[in-house]
């Protein structure tokens, strides 16, 4: 009998966002059935968070009580990642949230590159809530050499260059909702939730049949962000997060295997998002 190793996936099963935790699941085997074990099994272990910061607080809690847990992937969104980020840290596994980083020095950078890849001067950034370390106007616009406001509402939002969205996928697309009755053609930037299906079903539902304008979703992919083309013919339905997944899992596998593993190159690569919910690679960008 090969030694059983469990790789964990945190990811939401219940409730509005389950469809990207089953796609996400769907992801992970697929990476355990391409990848060659030959010393060992690998099993994935699929809690829920609901999409929500308190449920992943309990479902990491509970996945790292398991000893023959070796690795973690997840949480998908950045809300539920700086929720467990402390639980998991102190944790003997190998962690990789697929789609958002990790720390808030990692995360701060992660919206500067966002900000600095942004076409344009003037920079609004709505929904910052608790899920992501807080920065002041301030600070941004200069780390950026932009103008930076965050903004409550989608009024001010419409006035600028661009608007940077990092809260829910289902409040942003109330507020793309919001902001296209104002304003078609600001760009709208957002993270990996962009790919959500929560966030395209409530958005066309939004819209009714009206053009949702230019999107853009940015995700931390790291130097496998060249493959996404080859992953996009293979899964012409899966959204980058599934891909990110994928390759989180592969890359775990290869640790645990003892395999040469090239560094997470700090890049980020960068999607246009069409009115069917489907994503697009633009470009790969590296962290500044």
């Amino acid at each position: 009998m090969r030694p059983v190793v469990k790789i964990g996936l945190l990811a939401p099963f219940e409730g509005l966002h389950r469809e990207s935790g089953y796609e996400a699941l769907a992801a992970m085997r697929a990476a355990l059935a391409d990848y060659p074990l030959d010393e060992f099994e690998a099993l994935p272990l699929a809690l829920d968070t609901s999409a929500d910061p308190a449920q992943a607080r309990r479902a990491a809690a509970k996945l790292l009580r398991d000893d023959a847990v070796a690795a973690v992937v997840g949480p998908l969104q950045a809300r539920q990642v700086f929720a467990v980020a402390e639980i998991i840290a102190a944790a003997d596994v190998d962690w990789r949230p697929p789609t958002a980083p990790a720390t808030a020095e990692a995360a701060r950078a992660y919206v500067r590159a966002f900000i600095l890849n942004m076409p344009g001067q003037n920079i609004a950034v709505a929904g910052l809530d608790s899920g992501w370390p807080q920065f002041s106007e301030e600070e941004m616009s200069s780390a950026t050499g932009k103008t930076v406001t965050i903004v409550e509402g989608e009024s001010a939002a419409a006035e600028a260059d661009g608007v940077l969205w990092l809260g829910s996928a289902a409040e942003g697309a109330a507020f793309l909702g919001r902001l296209r009755l104002q304003s078609r053609t600001v760009p709208f930037w957002t993270t990996a939730i962009a790919g959500d299906p929560v966030f395209h079903a409530l958005l066309s539902e939004r819209l009714d049949g009206t053009a949702p304008g230019p999107i853009y979703s940015v995700v931390a992919l790291g130097e496998i962000g060249e493959h996404f083309n080859e992953w996009a013919a293979a899964h012409p339905d899966a959204a980058p997060t599934a891909f990110a997944v994928y390759h989180a899992t592969r890359r775990t596998l290869q640790q645990i295997s003892g395999e040469v593993v090239r560094s997470n190159a700090r890049e980020i690569a960068v999607f246009s998002v069409d009115g069917e919910g489907r994503s697009e690679l633009a470009e790969i960008v590296p962290f500044p």
